[in-house]
C-alpha cells in the first residue's frame, strides 16, 4: 500500500490558533488541485478526507468522478478554547505549560494529545489494511503523527517539521502501531 496524505492549501487566519474550526481554503480549490494533480495518482483505490471544507472540498476538486470518504479521525487537533483565538490573546502558561509537553498536553476544552495520537493511530492503522494507492486529505498535525508513527521519528521533534500548504507526503513502509 502507498499512502499519501495531502494537506489541505492556506486559510485565511493569520495570527490565528486553528486546527478543527471550520475554515475555507484562501486559494481556490481547482488551483491547488491543478498544483498537486502531478504528485497523485490518477485514480487512486481510495480516497478518505478530514470533514473540514478546505480538506473535503480539494478532494473533490483532486477527485471529482470518485467517491470520498469523510472520516473525522483525519482532522486537526480540537484547540478546544484556544480555536480560532489570537495566539497572542492566549495565556503565556498555557503555552510554556504545552511546550514542556509537547505531546501530552490537554487543550482547554479541547482535546489531549495523547487522544489525539489513539485517534490518528486508529486511522492510520485500519487505512494501512487497505491494498493500491490511498489518498487522504488532512491537516499537518496529522501529517506529523503519521510520520512518526510510520517511521518511529520522536514526535516532539518532528511537531517543529515543515509540511507545506497544498503538499503531499508519501509514506510506504509498512505502519507501526503505536499503544
Amino acid at each position: 500500500m502507498t499512502l499519501f496524505l495531502v494537506r489541505h492549501d492556506k486559510v485565511d487566519a493569520t495570527g490565528r490558533c486553528y486546527g478543527k474550526t471550520d475554515l475555507p481554503s484562501s486559494v481556490p480549490y481547482e488551483r491547488s488541485a491543478a498544483q498537486l494533480r502531478t504528485s497523485l495518482p490518477e485514480a487512486p483505490d481510495l480516497v478518505l478526507s478530514s470533514p473540514s471544507r478546505r480538506c473535503a472540498h480539494l478532494a473533490q476538486a483532486l477527485y471529482p468522478g470518485q467517491s470520498t470518504t469523510i472520516d473525522p479521525r483525519w482532522q486537526e487537533v480540537d484547540f478546544g478554547q484556544w480555536e480560532n483565538a489570537l495566539w497572542s490573546d492566549l495565556p503565556r502558561d498555557d503555552i510554556d505549560r504545552w511546550a514542556q509537553t509537547p505531546t501530552d498536553f490537554q487543550f482547554p476544552a479541547g482535546e489531549s494529545l495523547v487522544q489525539f495520537r489513539s485517534r490518528v493511530n486508529e486511522a492510520l492503522t485500519e487505512t494501512a489494511s487497505n491494498r493500491g494507492k490511498v489518498v487522504v486529505f488532512t491537516h499537518a498535525g496529522v501529517i506529523r503523527l503519521c510520520r512518526t508513527l510510520t517511521y518511529g521519528t520522536d514526535w516532539s521533534a518532528e511537531l517543529s517539521a515543515s509540511v507545506p500548504y497544498a503538499s503531499v507526503t508519501a509514506l510506504q513502509k509498512p505502519v507501526r502501531s503505536v499503544k
